[in-house]
């Protein structure tokens, strides 16, 4: 077929399309030109190997392959895979008891790998997490030290000679009035005493005091070593004779293991408010029920701080000066008259 056209609608129109032609293109004026920069990472490179990736025999990608198998596309699986690259280190005191026997155990046959090697590389990730400010902290020491001339105080003294644990619990579904109660219970009786009066309470929250009494005894025997220094001496020369002591409170008691623990503070904390509730009245009035949580916290120490503080009771009364009936001191504020 052949295009029909006259002549002066072609001449016509040829201004117009070279106009149209010379004329810039519109473009908007508040979307200007930026340069596109495409950026790869090997997050992003999984999910186009889904797409366009070669499979393998197995029917895995190669992609995939070089990245252990992993879709680090997934949040989930990034935060894992980060929390395997970060060394596992422990706080208890038969660690290196453990690591003995793992490699008595693994002399006859190939090293587990799950052991991980001590080295000063893998154990800075806790031990030393800050170094510039440990490095402040110990020239803030040698300050103290040398202004003092090496003298300890009375609180680092004991610090360095007792032991004790902090623990707190979580917050728990009750109130701080009935909570206090459980916590005046267990101050200052034996870890077992404790234990035994929670667990024969008629109180709802005496299972939870129980049980974080029970979590901040393992805390204690496994992380700071308390209540193991008369383990295996009942029957040793070196055995401890039973000590009888008394309290602030005037109760004596024996105090057969000086390492044995004991509550020495109890206190309840306020939480949060759990929820609310409206709480609907007559004549169209109404108030709002508030659910309160409250969490208990415990100082665990040992024997040997009470056995201590009963020793300096005793001191501070043998120093006390013997008491005179009339005092011999000089007569002073004389009146000429009675004062009666």
């Amino acid at each position: 077929m052949s295009l029909h056209l006259p002549t002066r609608r072609i001449v016509s129109s040829a201004p117009s399309t070279l106009s149209s032609a010379a004329r810039p293109i519109p473009r908007p004026v508040g979307l200007p030109f930026r340069q596109t920069i495409q950026v790869r990472t090997k997050f992003g490179l999984s999910k186009l190997s889904k797409l366009f990736g070669r499979r393998g025999r197995d029917g895995t990608k190669a992609e995939d392959v070089s990245f252990g198998g992993q879709d680090f596309d997934n949040p989930k699986v990034r935060e894992r895979f980060q929390q395997q690259q970060k060394p596992q280190l422990s706080s208890s005191i038969f660690e290196e008891e453990v690591d003995e026997a793992v490699v008595d155990s693994s002399r006859g046959g190939k090293a587990p790998s799950s052991v991980v090697l001590k080295t000063p590389e893998t154990t800075a990730w806790r031990l030393d997490p800050d170094p510039r400010s440990r490095i402040r902290w110990e020239r803030k020491k040698v300050i103290q030290m040398v202004r003092r001339n090496g003298r300890v105080s009375r609180s680092e003294r004991i610090a360095q000679t007792e032991k004790e644990l902090s623990h707190k619990s979580p917050f728990l579904e009750t109130s701080v009035k009935k909570l206090v109660h459980l916590a005046r219970q267990i101050q200052g009786k034996t870890l077992d005493d404790a234990l035994v009066q929670m667990a024969f309470s008629k109180k709802k929250m005496a299972r939870e005091v129980k049980h974080q009494l029970e979590e901040a005894r393992d805390l204690a025997v496994v992380t700071r070593g308390m209540g193991l220094g008369n383990a295996g001496q009942q029957n040793a020369k070196g055995a401890t004779k039973p000590v009888k002591i008394q309290t602030r409170d005037g109760k004596g008691f024996t105090v057969d293991d000086p390492s044995s623990l004991y509550v020495a503070q109890a206190w309840v904390g306020k939480g949060p408010w759990r929820s609310k509730s409206l709480d609907y009245k007559g004549r169209g009035r109404f108030g709002i029920i508030q659910s309160p949580s409250t969490s208990i916290s415990v100082v665990l120490k040992e024997e040997k701080t009470r056995i201590r503080e009963h020793n300096e009771r005793l001191a501070r009364v043998a120093r006390r000066k013997p008491w005179i009936h009339l005092p011999d001191r000089p007569v002073t504020a004389q009146r000429p008259y009675y004062s009666w």
